[in-house]
């Protein structure tokens, strides 16, 4: 770690609404506070650091003696690399030629690290060549997904990253109604219309809480028990999933992305002790059990939702020991501090 200096590079930022982006940098910060933050797109939300703009890259990496370039996701880093397309003319979703800094990259010797998570233009679809060119590029790898592991044997598996500190583990109420949160962006993946199909079919032993920009999806829930909050901070998030008892994650996949397993915002609500219920499209088994630390559902099967939702009721509220169970399981994995303590080592080790 002698002699090297990290700058990490983000698209909108600091943004607190990107996540595990968000919390994963102001760990960086914490932990290697001689980093320097790059935004192509700088916001105004607090941040303990400077954000610079990404038109200032070539002055920062003089002025900082940069020797090395963290950023997360498939279509930034490859971006920057300027490798954002194949010859059949085929690009990666959400990435941009304007943002290539490879002459910068060569010019300074610069050591190059991402993380490729799912989204940002990768998804199980994706042509391996651009994953390909990320491994031949690249000095370290981070990924949870399997098709990174399996075109790039050498990259490092790391689960994703949510601020455990933040989202803390806290005792459900005891009562009903059964809380139910539903928090995701709007996008056709995200599975809103099995959700409604399901909601509508219980009764007052259960409220939703529904989270994000569904405004002009209302309108198809006839069942009033719900609340809608719209676009929700951190802060105001916690408060809700630490009142709710139950996260639904209806994903699918889309155009653009397969959502991971679980979802942030899953991992963010598990981490309070919210039971998970989820579709868990990726078939992933690396980690949690249906049946034992969260319960699965067809995709797009609403009547199976309440099947698993009722099942739920029944066992209220002895089966929020599941929840309490997942809850130390997901905060022993995702921990930002720690996961971003081992980042740093592998990206900055001689």
């Amino acid at each position: 770690m002698k002699n090297r200096r990290i700058a990490v590079i983000d698209t909108k930022f600091p943004w607190m609404l990107s996540g595990f982006r968000y919390w994963e940098n102001y760990y960086i910060q914490e932990e290697c506070p001689d980093t320097v933050f790059i935004a192509i797109q700088p916001h105004t939300d607090p941040f303990p650091a400077k954000v610079y703009s990404f038109s200032e890259i070539e002055d920062v990496i003089i002025k900082y003696g940069i020797t090395d370039l963290y950023c997360v996701f498939l279509n930034l880093v490859l971006s920057l690399l300027g490798k954002n397309e194949l010859k059949t003319g085929a690009m990666v979703p959400g990435s941009n030629i304007l943002w290539c800094i490879i002459d910068l990259i060569n010019k300074y010797n610069l050591k190059l690290h991402t993380t490729l998570y799912p989204g940002g233009g990768l998804d199980p679809r994706t042509n391996k060549s651009f994953i390909e060119r990320v491994g031949s590029e690249c000095k370290t790898v981070f990924t949870n997904v399997d098709e990174v592991m399996n075109v790039l044997p050498q990259s490092i598996y790391i689960p994703g990253i949510i601020n455990t500190e933040f989202y803390n583990l806290e005792e459900k109420s005891q009562v009903f109604p059964i809380h139910l949160i539903f928090c995701a962006v709007n996008a056709p993946r995200k599975g809103f219309s099995t959700l409604v199909n399901a909601f509508n079919q219980l009764n007052e032993d259960f409220h939703i809480h529904i989270v994000g920009n569904w405004e002009s999806e209302l309108n198809t829930i006839k069942n009033k028990n719900f609340t809608f909050y719209g676009v929700l901070n951190p802060l105001q998030l916690r408060q809700l999933y630490k009142k709710c008892h139950v996260f639904i994650s209806c994903s699918t996949e889309d155009e653009n992305a397969m959502d991971g397993f679980p979802t942030t915002a899953a991992a963010e609500a598990m981490s309070t002790g919210c039971l998970l219920v989820s579709t868990n499209v990726r078939n992933e088994t690396r980690v949690f059990r249906d049946h034992f630390d969260y319960y699965r559902f067809e995709a797009n099967n609403s009547d199976m939702l309440v099947s698993v939702l009722h099942k739920i009721k029944e066992e209220f509220p002895i089966v929020q020991q599941m929840g309490y169970r997942s809850a130390n399981t997901i905060r022993s994995l995702v921990d930002a501090r720690k996961n971003v303590g081992f980042k740093l080592n592998q990206m900055l080790k001689d």
